[in-house]
């Protein structure tokens, strides 16, 4: 299952680590950069959406057939264990994970209860408050996982009377 992103109104992607620094990163995590782990970031990497094992596996299976979903599930796990990937719950009750890199920009997610759409949000707003909670209460904050949920513009809006 895919789940639909908005991305950031301007344009701005996050930075894309070159293959030098994927291979340093897992080699300072005693492991090395396989084809298939390779190949795992690079869907990653260039999707746009959302995407839970199953996405990602539909995706990977488009370029190499020999790639099972229990090798995806175990390439994610890792990839989560050494804090290259961040595994996400967006829905509602959702027991899904979807899957992101790590070095997105900072963001927020809003999931809407009736579409499923998922939107990526930027808040300076929140931000400063993290930032606020870190002096105030001596904190270092790591990780923010902050989802809103609700109804997207698209169900939000009044639908027309379908009886005139």
């Amino acid at each position: 299952m895919q789940l639909q992103s908005i991305c950031r109104s301007d344009g701005i992607m996050a930075r894309i680590p070159s293959r030098e620094e994927l291979i340093r990163s897992l080699k300072s995590h005693g492991l090395r950069l396989t084809s298939q782990r390779d190949l795992i970031i690079s869907v990653l990497r260039e999707s746009s959406e959302h995407l839970d094992a199953e996405g990602i596996w539909r995706s990977v299976y488009q370029r190499d057939q020999s790639l099972n979903l229990a090798t995806v599930y175990r390439t994610l796990h890792t990839l989560t264990q050494v804090k290259m990937v961040k595994q996400s719950f967006l829905g509602e009750g959702q027991k899904r994970a979807y899957y992101e890199l790590e070095d997105k920009p900072v963001h927020y997610h809003f999931a809407c209860l009736n579409c499923g759409k998922v939107l990526e949000l930027e808040s300076e707003q929140i931000s400063q408050a993290q930032d606020a909670l870190e002096r105030y209460y001596g904190l270092r904050i790591f990780q923010t996982h902050l989802k809103f949920e609700g109804l997207c513009p698209d169900c939000a809006a009044p639908k027309p009377n379908a009886e005139q």
